[in-house]
């Protein structure tokens, strides 16, 4: 009875200190030591989500701001682009409009000079027929320009503008898509071989020679060029020949 008493007595003691453990200061820090710990981790926790919305936030910013850079810089370039093709057509039509009016006025100096030939037919017919073919030259169709200063040397063999339709045929066969140099250099030869006091005469010879080196023969294309430089030493086609000689040594 008495062991029990005391055996009963002990236990209770036991259970009271370990009850005062569990419940007493130190585990209240604990607790509070746990809790703290979990706060912390939470607050740890959510300032990395701020810091990442911030950064996600500026690097949209940023992304945002080099669209629109790069947007800035296309429409310059694109600006540019238009402004720099604009000149082309502008300085295009400039030289297309000073070729039209050169040729124009040549054409039509050409016009009122001297018939070639002291035979040579005055008629209205005569002048118009070329006329018409000059005009056809001057509009840039070069086929129906062919075609009329063919006929014209047909209906008018010794007409008094017979050297310059040779002369502007030769061009012509130049200048065709489909250049014909044959073709050419049979009406600039015409013009230096039947017409000797045509204004035309050393023109033709460097056209000539210049065909002639092109076609592989540059033996005659330096006799062409030596010959015009003697007969016409004065002119500015005997310039070029001498700078073309130069280049064929």
């Amino acid at each position: 009875m008495t062991q029990r008493l005391f055996l009963g007595v002990l236990l209770a003691g036991l259970v009271g200190s370990a009850q005062a453990q569990t419940t007493g200061p130190l585990a209240v820090e604990e607790r509070s030591l746990s809790s703290g710990s979990s706060s912390s981790a939470n607050a740890v926790s959510n300032d990395g989500v701020m810091l990442l919305m911030q950064q996600l936030q500026m690097q949209e910013e940023e992304v945002a701001a080099l669209r629109g850079q790069i947007e800035e810089l296309r429409q310059q370039l694109k600006t540019m682009q238009q402004a720099e093709r604009d000149r082309f057509l502008d300085l295009d039509t400039r030289i297309n409009a000073l070729a039209a009016t050169a040729t124009s006025a040549a054409a039509a100096s050409e016009a009122t000079e001297t018939p070639d030939q002291s035979k040579a037919t005055n008629s209205d017919a005569d002048r118009a027929a070329y006329t018409a073919a000059k005009d056809k030259l001057v509009s840039g169709d070069t086929q129906a320009a062919a075609v009329a200063f063919e006929k014209y040397l047909t209906d008018y063999p010794k007409g008094q503008f017979a050297s310059y339709s040779h002369f502007w045929l030769g061009e012509v066969y130049r200048a065709m898509e489909k250049p014909q140099p044959g073709n050419a250099m049979k009406h600039f030869s015409a013009v230096v071989e039947k017409y000797p006091d045509s204004s035309k005469v050393s023109s033709a010879m460097y056209k000539l020679a210049v065909l002639e080196y092109e076609s592989g023969d540059q033996t005659r294309a330096k006799v062409t060029l030596n010959k015009l430089i003697k007969q016409f030493p004065g002119s500015s086609e005997a310039s070029l020949a001498k700078s073309m000689l130069e280049q064929l040594k």
